[in-house]
């Protein structure tokens, strides 16, 4: 079962990364392009970290593997997410372009200084919480826009000056980018916090044995209550049922008439 949940989560991710590169071969158009290859990079990144992590002790040369070709993938991933965001909110605002520039940047440069260093594995080094810390930047901002927007258009929506689906489509969208925001950075913050409670006492693969099965559990409890929901939002999102379509329009209609 250890081993499941990283193929679930590729299945998962590389769905709405076809849909989108299918729809940007139709349309030509750079948001459905940015927007593929983020759901691509991150379906193959989560996916083959979590099985690294997982594995480590068990298969380490086949998590050490997974580990290089994830750290790379959810590089290319969240790099892509940071242009998906420039071209949707803010296409022709510099601001945006040297917010995009700046995390690209940090992104590529800590990844690189991950491979070169040689650390991988070690999930308490500089070199990961700093490409970890800069692969935060463009999900979270992400979600900061998009919730920005939700709320915009929902007040559009009540004068039923917006189309509620597209409306009700940003929030979704909000949820999903918030909790992929909140899985890492919580990793992240007990990450710092096991580095910090053990220093450089100790051996340090010793070290690392001794506090990595307990942020894998914390990590995996917090999974229980941030994903579902994340992965409901994205759903419904990208594979609407028609009844859920149909309740939304429902709602906003009787909201006008109200």
């Amino acid at each position: 079962m250890t081993y499941a949940a990283p193929f679930l989560v590729f299945l998962l991710l590389v769905a709405p990364g076809v849909r989108l590169l299918t729809l940007a071969a139709k349309t030509r158009q750079a948001p459905e392009l940015w927007g593929g290859l983020y759901f691509l990079g991150a379906s193959f990144g989560i996916s083959l970290r979590l099985f690294g992590a997982s594995a480590q002790f068990e298969l380490p040369e086949a998590a050490s593997l997974a580990n290089a070709i994830g750290h790379v993938g959810l590089a290319s991933g969240t790099i892509a997410m940071a242009f998906f965001t420039q071209r949707v909110f803010h296409p022709d605002a510099w601001t945006a372009r040297a917010f995009v520039v700046f995390s690209t940047t940090g992104i590529a440069t800590t990844t690189a200084w991950m491979f070169a260093g040689g650390h991988l594995m070690a999930e308490n080094s500089a070199a990961v919480i700093s490409t970890n810390t800069f692969r935060l930047l463009p999900t979270f901002w992400a979600f900061f826009e998009s919730f920005r927007y939700w709320r915009s258009m929902k007040k559009r929506e009540w004068l039923g000056l917006s189309d509620p689906v597209v409306t009700n489509r940003f929030l979704l969208w909000s949820i999903w980018t918030l909790g992929v925001s909140l899985l890492p950075a919580i990793a992240l913050t007990l990450r710092l916090v096991a580095m910090l409670v053990l220093g450089d006492l100790g051996d340090p693969d010793e070290s690392r044995q001794a506090y990595q099965p307990v942020i894998m559990g914390v990590v995996r409890i917090l999974f229980l209550g941030i994903v579902p929901a994340a992965v409901i939002a994205l759903m419904l999102a990208f594979f609407p049922p028609k009844s859920y379509l149909d309740r939304i329009r429902s709602r906003a209609e009787v909201a006008l008439e109200s």
